[in-house]
């Protein structure tokens, strides 16, 4: 009989890392259901339903849709005890995660052990969830080394594997071009997200005028609603792509990005650009969430080298004036540029080249 996996992954990125791990193992001995987005699509893997119905955004997001959510974590444990895999593994979004395992924890026959990809970061907010945690995972995937002394001290069973998307990665094949007239704009891919930062990125593209071409990355599914939002800028050089591969060539062309903070960074670190990272919440979530917040920055560059490598537009200073001032300050220095991508090439070494998706799915197979 063959073993089996249950994966949960709770939003397109989370899909595409867990993608990254499962296409490494030999699917005639292991049968996988889950919670799964396009990605793990390709590799025929289905379950109760797909993960975009699980991705909301912020605090007030959540508590309209409490009813919805606890309904869906009810039918993801129900389908798990009936499934009865051997692992559940799971990848990011914890707050529907842990209490899918919380439940099945729960149940008498429950056999499952618990493996969990992309630590909760517990160094940056609410680090006594280490309590919590600890009961809920047999184990814990790290991307980032320095995340190893925090789970260690509540005794949480972890594994350092780096970062995945900087395996085989040459840091001397990429060619900066200073003198580019490309923009990249990526405003995230939740529509609360989109409301947000595109009104802030039109007034960039008004304000910085035709002499740009402006590119949006953005996901597939949000493409026709940006559309309809850029409707009045026909006048602009404008290109809206959604495909992955298209969007990191256009990133690796850019003389700049701006990108609401997120994994979006390590592309841009990828493609070896310089960017800016801007976020910004409703108010209500801003004051619920910042009591507990104990970092200083919010791009995990900056949170590694305890200092502002790549620069941040956070809550009240992420308006489109302080953006182009900044902007300006480094086209008209570009030596800035050049040094924004050596300074955070140090940082990257040290969770590059890792082997991060290989060492997970070796892994999962040792443990069933």
């Amino acid at each position: 009989m063959k073993k089996k996996i249950f994966v949960i992954t709770g939003e397109a990125s989370g899909d595409l890392l867990a993608y990254d791990v499962l296409k490494n193992l030999d699917l005639s001995k292991v049968e996988i259901k889950g919670i799964v987005g396009n990605e793990l699509k390709k590799l025929d893997i289905n379950g109760p339903f797909e993960n975009k119905e699980i991705t909301f955004f912020g605090i007030t997001d959540v508590l309209k849709n409490f009813f919805f959510i606890k309904k869906k974590i009810d039918d993801t444990v129900g389908y798990i005890e009936n499934y009865s895999p051997d692992i559940v593994f799971s990848v990011d979004s914890p707050d529907f995660v842990f209490q899918v395992i919380k439940k099945l924890k729960l149940k008498k026959n429950n056999k499952s052990k618990f493996f969990h990809y992309v630590a909760p970061s517990i160094w940056a907010w609410r680090e006594s969830r280490g309590y919590k945690i600890k009961k809920l995972l047999d184990k814990i995937y790290l991307l980032f080394e320095f995340e190893k002394k925090y789970f260690d001290k509540y005794l949480i069973k972890n594994f350092f594997v780096g970062h995945p998307f900087f395996e085989n990665f040459n840091f001397e094949n990429s060619v900066y071009n200073s003198e580019s007239r490309i923009i990249s704009l990526c405003p995230g891919s939740r529509k609360s997200e989109l409301d947000i930062f595109l009104p802030i990125f039109i007034n960039i593209i008004k304000t910085l005028g035709n002499k740009y071409c402006y590119h949006f990355a953005v996901t597939e599914n949000n493409v026709d609603y940006i559309k309809n939002k850029l409707i009045d800028l026909k006048s602009f050089n404008i290109l809206i792509k959604s495909n992955k591969i298209e969007k990191f060539e256009y990133f690796k062309k850019s003389l700049i990005s701006i990108a609401k903070s997120g994994t979006i960074s390590l592309d841009l670190c990828k493609a070896q650009i310089p960017f800016f990272t801007i976020y910004k919440f409703s108010w209500l979530n801003y004051f619920l969430i910042k009591p507990f917040v104990k970092v200083k920055f919010a791009n995990i560059i900056n949170i590694i080298a305890n200092r502002e490598v790549v620069p941040e537009f956070i809550q009240w200073n992420c308006t489109s004036k302080k953006i182009i001032d900044k902007i300006y300050d480094f086209i008209e220095n570009k030596n800035k540029l050049k040094k924004m991508i050596n300074e955070y090439n140090v940082i990257l070494k040290k969770f590059a080249n890792q082997n991060t998706s290989k060492k997970i799915a070796n892994d999962l197979m040792e443990n069933l």
